[in-house]
């Protein structure tokens, strides 16, 4: 099918850390097989690591200098950003496209996109930039640390969420990694080709950023032209496989429906659809979708706070282990073996307060070199 990119539509798209860059580089993919234009879209990768950002194939890429990577750790990744932030932010703002959406993807978990995200994102709100996100849940099965770090870095998006747009949060808990990404890209790429040309109604520039615009938690699903029934509809967005993080309730302040058939072909009843799904004080519907597919776009749903929850209650099931951790990695015993042959020492008098200060390894060596 050859689908041709909405050319009015601008969108920025920035990838931080591994899991951040890897879906902007689908998402440019999907975007450079469209047709038509595609001068107002842009895609950037920021990286702590070198290896990482060499692993993906990217228009723009922005490497922290002197930077080895975060491994793992928000408060390394944090820290290499606010070393680099003049030299990023004005190389950054060079790629952005003027007056387009800026969408930062990120995993929530690792060291290198979850501290600088959010960081991102403050930044640019403060610049006067319309920003959304596209963030990564871990599954259950990932370790202690990364569930942390996306339980740190999911309430630090929370403080922005009323500032953003829209806010695509995916599940690592319903499949491979790598096909979330790519199913994500491929639907990211179907809402950048909504062109509808009907007498019927269409989704015009204006609507289409106002899905890409509404505040909180959203999603999209898509359908072919023969597909695009109720019940089919009902059915991706209800699948445990879903890729997007499960939904808490039938909240929607937005909904987008472009359709690949005229209102009169329409096969979405949308009184039942409504039933079903939940009531958007606000509905944006086209039709005859030069695609000839069915986009679905529903914005401003309530946060994941369950699926959250849920991770930080594991965690706190497991704090004994971090405990543990941390202890065997600090904890130092003063157990001293008797030495019945040393030379007595004559006993100090003086107190722990007026006892010099230790040397350290490297002066114990110096003046080891020096005493010869």
């Amino acid at each position: 099918m050859n689908k041709t990119i909405n050319e009015r539509l601008k969108v920025t798209v920035i990838g931080c850390g591994q899991a951040g860059g890897s879906i902007t580089a689908k998402i440019e993919e999907f975007v450079n097989d469209l047709g038509g234009n595609k001068a107002n879209t842009s895609f950037v990768g920021i990286n702590t690591s070198t290896e990482d950002l060499a692993s993906v194939q990217l228009s723009h890429k922005i490497h922290m200098n002197n930077s080895k990577g975060a491994a793992c750790n928000r408060e390394n990744g944090v820290q290499d950003l606010a070393e680099n932030i003049d030299t990023i932010l004005e190389e950054l703002q060079s790629y952005i496209i003027e007056d387009s959406i800026v969408f930062i993807a990120t995993s929530l978990g690792g060291g290198t996109g979850s501290a600088i995200a959010p960081q991102l994102a403050e930044i640019l709100l403060d610049e006067g930039y319309k920003v959304g996100m596209i963030v990564v849940l871990p599954a259950d099965n990932e370790s202690l640390k990364i569930r942390d770090n996306a339980r740190q870095t999911f309430y630090e998006i929370e403080e922005l969420k009323p500032r953003m747009g829209s806010i695509y949060i995916l599940d690592n808990n319903a499949t491979d990694k790598m096909k979330i990404n790519n199913t994500f890209a491929s639907l990211f790429s179907s809402v950048l080709c909504i062109n509808n040309k009907s007498q019927d109604g269409n989704m015009d520039l204006a609507e289409i950023e106002a899905c890409l615009l509404t505040p909180s938690f959203s999603v999209i699903t898509r359908a072919n032209k023969n597909n695009g029934t109720t019940a089919n509809i009902i059915d991706v967005l209800s699948r445990d496989s879903n890729i997007f993080a499960k939904r808490e309730d039938k909240t929607i302040t937005t909904m987008g429906i472009s359709e690949a058939v005229s209102a009169k072909e329409s096969k979405i009843d949308m009184t039942d659809l409504r039933k079903e799904i939940g009531t958007a004080p606000t509905e944006f519907h086209g039709y005859l979708s030069e695609s000839e597919e069915n986009v679905i776009i529903l914005s401003g749903l309530t946060m994941p706070y369950s699926r959250v929850d849920a991770m930080t209650e594991s965690i706190q099931k497991e704090a004994d282990i971090i405990k543990n951790s941390r202890k065997a990695t600090t904890e130092v015993r003063s157990g001293k073996n008797i030495d019945i042959f040393a030379t007595p020492t004559v006993e100090q008098t003086t107190t722990i307060k007026d006892k010099p200060k230790g040397l350290t390894a490297l002066e114990k060596l110096r003046a080891k070199k020096i005493s010869r």
